[in-house]
């Protein structure tokens, strides 16, 4: 998975970039629920899957949304758009610019 962390950070980067107010798609190194939930939190509002469909299956779609959904019950999160960006809800953009 040698895309994940960079994909990420760009998903996050572009988020701040637009306040949140254009759509992402979280792409690069999904094949878990766990990895599309950390694309979603860093500003991802679809999900692309493409390499763990090719080597997995369609069996992977129902995995992956299995465990996404353990996620949200897990962290009480009732509507998946309530994650899309919530890495940054308690930051400003000026923090953001200082690291």
């Amino acid at each position: 998975k040698p895309l994940r962390e960079k994909s990420t950070q760009t998903i996050a980067d572009m988020y701040l970039l637009t306040n949140g107010e254009i759509p992402i798609i979280g792409v690069g190194g999904v094949g878990s629920g766990q990895d599309a939930y950390e694309k979603i939190c860093a500003g991802a509002s679809l999900i692309q899957l493409y390499s763990a469909l090719v080597f997995q299956g369609p069996p992977v779609v129902t995995k992956i949304r299995r465990e996404l959904q353990e996620i949200l019950e897990k962290e009480g999160i009732s509507n998946i758009s309530q994650a899309v960006g919530s890495a940054h809800k308690n930051k400003t953009r000026n923090e953001d610019s200082a690291t």
